[in-house]
């Protein structure tokens, strides 16, 4: 009973049609997405009470991260769980677990790094996203919670609980990625792994690909993601710099 519950999910996790770029079920995804994005928050700010914005904050933290949670679990299931390409080591899986401490827990601090990464990173995974499963496969809605999911999840802290970055942030959310990135050096060379694509890049098209060969492309990264995180502030700068210019006072 056993192998046959564990072949019948390992056949699951490995028969799927394969997800195309700019197919429908993608500008279908990323459509939907969007309209999540700028609805949810508006509307949660608006109609609901104090107690029912944490709650709802809840529920999208806890499916974000449980949305991982149980894709780990599947692989174990299917005794298909690799250290090599399921640890929680690329910066999407990550900010998946440590968003619940912002929607949750309302950490400041977590907020500050988040916003960039899932602003910066995520954005860029929903353009061109690392995907081999087509809908309605479990990893096809995996892939979009956790990718705009956390762009959902940052615009609702922002819009609903007030928070919001400061430039200096950049710089911190910066630091961070390289200490994920310097975590993933040491497995990628104790294991064998890829974790950050840093040994090599995606099979499928990403900005990596306009980034030069191995290891410059690494180099080129860091460099578009300082670009990307400076981007991500471009809405602060101009709101702060209106209401400097309203008020006469330099915002802080």
């Amino acid at each position: 009973m056993e192998s046959s519950f564990r072949e019948e999910v390992r056949t699951y996790l490995l028969s799927h049609e394969q997800f195309t770029q700019w197919s429908a079920s993608h500008l279908w995804a990323m459509g939907i997405s969007l309209l999540c994005i700028i609805f949810i928050p508006h509307l949660a700010k608006k109609y609901l009470n104090t107690q029912w914005q944490h709650r709802l904050g809840a529920a999208i933290g806890f499916s974000i991260a449980g949305a991982w949670i149980l894709w780990t679990i599947l692989e174990l299931c299917a005794g298909t769980f690799d250290v090599r390409r399921h640890l929680p080591l690329q910066m999407c899986r990550f900010s998946n677990l440590a968003i619940v401490l912002v929607l949750v827990w309302k950490r400041q601090w977590w907020y500050e790094i988040l916003y960039f990464w899932a602003l910066a990173g995520m954005l860029q995974a929903t353009l061109t996203p690392d995907l081999q499963e087509e809908f309605p496969h479990f990893m096809y809605f995996r892939y979009w919670i956790g990718h705009p999911g956390m762009i959902l999840a940052i615009v609702y802290a922002t819009v609903v609980y007030g928070m919001r970055p400061w430039p200096r942030h950049i710089m911190k959310a910066m630091l961070a990625l390289n200490a994920l990135l310097l975590v993933a050096i040491v497995v990628n060379l104790s294991i064998d792994a890829n974790y950050l694509f840093i040994c090599q890049k995606p099979p499928t098209a990403s900005l990596l690909d306009h980034l030069g060969p191995w290891p410059w492309y690494v180099l080129g990264a860091e460099f578009a993601a300082l670009a990307n995180f400076a981007l991500a502030y471009t809405p602060w700068l101009i709101m702060d710099r209106r209401v400097s210019l309203r008020t006469d006072k330099p915002a802080p």
